[in-house]
């Protein structure tokens, strides 16, 4: 049990961090893009990364929790990997988030520079793609050796669902579909 409350210390540091690190990423992108702001979809993309950042918050603070709870004498596992999985879920949403916003703003900033052009929809098209086929990349080592334990894998489901819809109502909103980005 020493070697796994070890392993998980070392984990819930890297998850402390790396949480931490969003959060600045999220806060400089927020001030950067209220500078020079978009035509439009600066409210839904502000939107997105203020919620994103409650997320971060909130994987800091949990995760703190379970370091600190490691450090009892008679620290509860279950409770420790209760924290660490809720961190997972909520820095896997806020991450998502992130992305989202990331595609919309991507999309609004270049028809803005570049127009009604395809290439505005290329881009935030092949970001989305690529962040896909990392997904899969990452669940294939993450799962391998478990027959099809990736596709049931319901949070990152969840998460690329939130993804492909945002990717349609860039494609809606391209084609003139009457529809609010």
């Amino acid at each position: 049990m020493e070697e796994n409350s070890q392993n998980t210390i070392l984990n819930v540091r890297d998850w402390i961090i790396l949480s931490t690190t969003m959060i600045a990423a999220v806060l400089t992108i927020l001030a950067l893009i209220w500078q020079i702001p978009p035509t439009r979809g600066i409210v839904t993309a502000t939107f997105l990364l203020m919620l994103a950042f409650i997320l971060f918050v909130n994987s800091v603070s949990s995760n703190s929790r379970a370091s600190f709870e490691l450090k009892l004498e008679d620290f509860d596992e279950v409770k420790v990997n209760r924290f660490v999985s809720f961190v997972e879920y909520t820095f896997g949403m806020g991450f998502t988030l992130v992305i989202i916003g990331f595609s919309i703003l991507t999309y609004v900033y270049l028809l803005d520079f570049v127009g009604q052009v395809l290439y505005a929809l290329l881009v935030p098209s092949v970001f989305l793609v690529v962040t896909w086929i990392l997904i899969i990349i990452y669940n294939t080592i993450s799962y391998s050796g478990k027959s099809f334990k990736g596709l049931r894998s319901i949070k990152r489901n969840l998460w690329v669902i939130m993804e492909f819809l945002c990717l349609v109502a860039i494609f809606i909103d391209f084609f003139m579909i009457p529809f609010i980005i």
